[in-house]
């Protein structure tokens, strides 16, 4: 169910590809690439936590609950779509990396925080603009000679940097663009599909879909996905439906433009 090289997974080879860019640029130059950095922050502003939505009860739960599997998936992938935004929390493996993510998606484009092995960045996807705040730790991560993280540190200054979806390298990113795109790579069954019973889930009565991988977990009255199970502690949860608010573009005095970086 859930697909090992998701957007969220892409990300590690993405993130690979723009400290290979920024550490091939010249420290040297980094006075005239923009304004005095500014401290560093921590993550993407979050938006403000809704209460959550009673489940709607003009369907039967016995509807869905009732139908085949495949049926039930269709359902919930259509009704993932059709919300206009959605928060998805939580944690995968993609070969022995441990990402932990916490990213509202909505039809603007999307945005929040991700880390990997605990070293964490922020993202801002709108159209085809993306930005990315990296922390110092991840740098210090991807980058083993300490002379080069501290002078690729310094040349970001702690500033988002902007690149656009376009470039070849970063094409993965796009998923954070467009919620349609990002669960169709999402909940794609691996080999026989079967149905659970019933059961409380987040507080919401949800039917179980376990496939080789994990278990989707769907909410009976409203077919929207609310929980992805996959093995040892990797799980994701779907909340805030249609209550997330548009993201924005970080000021522009906090932002470096790729370019300048070599990227």
């Amino acid at each position: 169910m859930l697909t090992r090289r998701t957007a969220a997974c892409a990300m590690v080879g993405v993130l690979v590809v723009l400290v290979a860019g920024c550490q091939g640029s010249d420290p040297a130059t980094s006075d005239a690439i923009g304004t005095t950095p500014t401290p560093t922050a921590t993550s993407v502003t979050p938006s403000p936590v809704a209460t959550p939505t009673k489940p709607s009860t003009s369907t039967p739960a016995s509807t869905i609950a009732g139908l085949s599997s495949a049926k039930i998936l269709a359902k919930a992938q259509a009704a993932a779509k059709a919300a206009t935004s959605v928060r998805m929390k939580g944690a995968m493996s993609d070969d022995g990396d441990k990402i932990v993510l916490d990213i509202r998606l909505s039809k603007a484009g999307g945005q929040g925080t991700m880390s990997i092995n605990g070293a964490a960045f922020s993202l801002i996807v709108l159209d085809k603009t993306a930005y990315l705040k990296i922390s110092d730790k991840f740098w210090r991560a991807q980058i083993k000679d300490k002379a080069d993280a501290d002078a690729v540190i310094g040349l970001v200054g702690g500033r988002w940097i902007k690149t656009s979806l376009t470039d070849k390298d970063l094409g993965e990113l796009a998923a954070f663009a467009s919620k349609p795109k990002f669960f169709d790579t999402l909940f794609e069954p691996t080999g026989t599909l079967r149905k659970t019973a019933p059961r409380t889930v987040d507080g919401v009565t949800a039917i179980g879909l376990r496939d080789t991988d994990g278990t989707l977990w769907v909410d009976t009255a409203t077919a929207r996905p609310i929980r992805l199970e996959s093995s040892g502690t990797d799980a994701l949860t779907f909340t805030e439906y249609n209550q997330v608010t548009p993201p924005k573009a970080p000021p522009a005095a906090q932002v470096i433009d790729g370019k300048a970086l070599g990227m």
